[in-house]
């Protein structure tokens, strides 16, 4: 019941704190208004030691709806942070059949993703380490390149979800750990063992996002021997002579006659 409670407060405090803030606001007029309560009912008013309180409590909770609700203000949403949208991108999205809802929520996701690597290039320029492993595995490079490929093919977003939601921000958080740990004044041997396990992960969660860009950009890379295969027949199909028939796979190529030659030696020894 307490958990029930909690999570209707976190989802609705600003309309919590707008009722308290009028619960107050009430208490400070009931207050206010005793005296002429009691002056109009006569005997019928309630005891003047309530509203003293009233008043207090009253105030209390002005000031408690305005302090929390300022201090919880939510922080804004992510899509203020997506750049405005260009016509021809929305030409590209339209063009591959995407209603406006799914342009908004695909933005959105790619613009948060934006951040992330962003954030990830950040961390890299930090640290020697971590630029010695970009320069070797090229984690912030084929980030880049992984996210331009999402945006040429939206239709696909679900194929990059391991990308987008578990390797890249573990990768994120991971960089700023070892550039947290690494800034320590003083490191303990548990302290350099943790850092030299962190760039470990770190290399390997960069393989793996090499892993994921060559296994999103496979269907293009099998189109494009398909594009290939089917140019280099359109070739051969045009260098061959006028009129002439191509052979019958089918039918082997025929042997050639041994006594072919020696029927015309014997021709020229009878000359």
């Amino acid at each position: 019941m307490l958990n029930q409670l909690g999570g209707f407060f976190m989802r609705h405090q600003n309309h919590v704190w707008g009722w308290v803030r009028i619960a107050g606001i009430a208490m400070i007029i009931l207050a206010v208004l005793a005296p002429v309560g009691r002056r109009m009912c006569g005997s019928f008013y309630y005891p003047r030691h309530l509203f003293h309180p009233l008043f207090g409590i009253g105030v209390m909770l002005i000031i408690m709806a305005f302090l929390f609700r300022k201090k919880r203000r939510p922080e804004p949403p992510t899509n203020n942070t997506v750049p405005p949208l260009t016509n021809r991108m929305q030409a590209h999205y339209h063009k591959l059949g995407m209603a406006d809802e799914d342009i908004t929520f695909f933005r959105a996701q790619m613009a948060e993703a934006k951040e992330k690597i962003d954030h990830l290039q950040a961390n890299v320029e930090r640290s020697p380490k971590l630029k010695a492993v970009d320069l070797n595995y090229g984690m912030v490079r084929v980030s880049q390149a992984m996210f331009q490929a999402i945006v040429d093919d939206p239709l696909h977003l679900a194929s990059a979800g391991d990308f987008l939601y578990r390797h890249l921000p573990s990768l994120v958080n991971l960089t700023d750990k070892y550039i947290e740990i690494s800034h320590h004044e003083v490191k303990t041997k548990d302290t350099w063992t943790v850092l030299a396990k962190s760039i470990e992960v770190i290399t390997q969660l960069s393989q793996t996002i090499q892993k994921d860009y060559t296994a999103f950009v496979h269907s293009d890379l099998s189109e494009m021997d398909a594009e290939m295969t089917t140019a280099e027949r359109a070739i051969h199909e045009h260098d061959k002579p006028a009129g002439a028939t191509p052979p019958d796979p089918d039918t082997p190529p025929a042997a050639a006659d041994p006594t072919a030659g020696s029927d015309s030696a014997d021709d020229g020894k009878d000359e």
